[in-house]
């Protein structure tokens, strides 16, 4: 959360009056916490990577690449899956411009559909992810991961059920 400044005294009420937060602060302190890293909140708020990097600092935040590294891929699966959902819309109109192409029945209709179409599937083949290899074996080492856990978890609770035979745990 953003640290709050206090304001000076000047009618001695005590220290109970708060300056307002500055709205750029709270801006990279959200985003800080979200697990955004420098350049990402610069670009995201239009505020200078020094800029943020001073912000944080006062508030105690610190960008350290490894903390970055998992919100990043989480990010970036999702921007993908995203992208895909884009990719699979323009199918669909590519499929709904084919059946207007095919109901033209003059010159014109037919090279209005034509348009659209090409202009469709050049969009479609731009925003279909690509996947690479590197993405098969990163899933794939990530599953047999998780399934190694499973065994081990599994296993360790069997060994413990055969030395207490008798427990009902």
């Amino acid at each position: 959360m953003a640290t709050v400044a206090k304001a000076a005294d000047p009618d001695g009420q005590g220290d109970n009056a708060a300056k307002p937060v500055d709205p750029r602060a709270e801006q990279v302190v959200v985003l800080a916490q979200q697990g955004f890293g420098r350049n990402e909140i610069s670009r995201r708020t239009g505020i200078s990577t020094f800029t943020v990097s001073q912000i944080a600092k006062a508030n105690g935040i610190t960008f350290d690449r490894d903390k970055m590294a998992e919100p990043l891929k989480a990010r970036l699966e999702d921007l993908k899956l995203a992208q895909m959902g884009i990719a699979e819309g323009l199918n669909e109109d590519i499929t709904a411009a084919r059946l207007v192409f095919r109901m033209a029945r003059t010159p014109r209709d037919y090279a209005f559909a034509a348009k659209a179409i090409n202009d469709l599937t050049q969009a479609a083949q731009r925003m279909t992810p690509e996947w690479t290899p590197e993405d098969s074996v990163e899933e794939a080492k990530s599953f047999m991961g998780q399934l190694m856990a499973g065994i081990k978890a599994v296993n360790a609770e069997l060994s413990k059920q055969e030395e207490n035979p008798n427990d009902e745990s």
